[in-house]
């Protein structure tokens, strides 16, 4: 990456994107080093002190502001942000998700031997994690106005090339807002996290954050430099691969969370609190019921996500590569 981005750091224009780029790319493997850290033979203790340092100020910091980075670049690149507002954009972002992020990260150490001082303080500000996210569903509008947003020399769409980057990463905002900020939130606190931790609502808001944020980020990655390669001839044949993909994998990613992971995760938690955290996570549990039947439900979503998401992503993928043509858009 180093490489690649050197040249761009000669230009006083593009060397602070550039250089913010690189270091957030760089931070994601540094900071994920502590879980090389232990084996099975270390003291619980200290794996759940770095096991959720990689779940809290990897994903939740590092990746998220890695994210932050890659979506202003990709407006600079379309010509809808300065460099300016890209720059002031990541500086907030790293403020908002680390300042809150790693002092949240203790709300989670229970079994650590940490005092009561700093599991208050880290469950005020976990909570406040709900706020930058709150601040991200606006960017899903903003998208949306950026969309409809019409150039005034050519009256086209803004970005209009860029049509289906834009959709996921309204879907990044949204999914964002959904898996990270309300299902998080829902399990965020540490008297509910304390009994559900492990539990398919973890897996929930997983699914939502992990997928409906990062994957939908890389595939709106994909689209925007498939589309830079093509012409508008070529694109509109493969067009349709996208739009059917973006759809299938939306809903069903969906489909899991609702027929499965959510209500199966409100039975499992209804049962540690009833019955104990081991009745809750036992085998006979979890292979039997309600709760076992929704896990079979959730086959419907698992198959439109493949068929009507993957799939036509990775034809539409293939088609692009099959049939490049030497004049790609600007």
């Amino acid at each position: 990456m180093f490489r690649a981005l050197r040249p761009a750091f000669k230009s006083p224009d593009k060397r602070e994107l550039s250089s913010l780029f690189l270091y957030a790319a760089v931070a994601i493997p540094f900071f994920y080093l502590p879980a090389l850290l232990y084996g099975p033979h270390t003291n619980f203790a200290v794996i759940d002190n770095w096991r959720f340092w990689i779940i809290h100020l990897w994903v939740e910091g590092f990746f998220e502001l890695f994210a932050t980075v890659l979506v202003a670049i990709m407006f600079h690149q379309m010509g809808v942000v300065s460099t300016k507002t890209a720059t002031r954009l990541i500086y907030l972002d790293a403020i908002l998700y680390l300042s809150a992020g790693i002092i949240g990260t203790g709300h989670h150490w229970y079994f650590t031997g940490q005092g009561t001082l700093n599991m208050g303080l880290a469950s005020c500000f976990s909570a406040m994690e709900v706020v930058p996210l709150t601040l991200l569903t606006l960017d899903a509008w903003d998208f949306i106005k950026l969309r409809k947003a019409q150039c005034s020399t050519c009256g086209q769409d803004l970005a209009w090339s860029q049509k289906w980057s834009i959709y996921f990463l309204m879907a990044v905002g949204v999914w964002n807002f959904v898996g990270a900020g309300v299902f998080g939130f829902l399990i965020n606190l540490p008297i509910v996290s304390y009994f559900e931790v492990g539990t398919s609502l973890t897996a929930n808001h997983a699914h939502a954050a992990m997928f409906g944020v990062f994957g939908m980020l890389a595939l709106g990655v994909l689209v925007f430099c498939l589309r830079a390669m093509q012409s508008d001839g070529t694109w509109k044949e493969m067009e349709k691969f996208i739009r059917v993909g973006f759809w299938g994998a939306n809903v069903g990613l969906a489909l899991m969370i609702i027929l499965d992971l959510f209500p199966g995760g409100v039975i499992q938690l209804w049962d540690s609190i009833a019955n104990g955290y081991w009745h809750a996570r036992r085998l006979t549990f979890l292979m039997g019921g309600t709760y076992h039947k929704l896990e079979w439900l959730r086959m419907v979503g698992d198959v439109v996500f493949l068929l009507a998401g993957a799939l036509p992503i990775t034809l539409g993928v293939l088609r692009s590569l099959w049939k490049r043509d030497l004049s790609p858009t600007p």
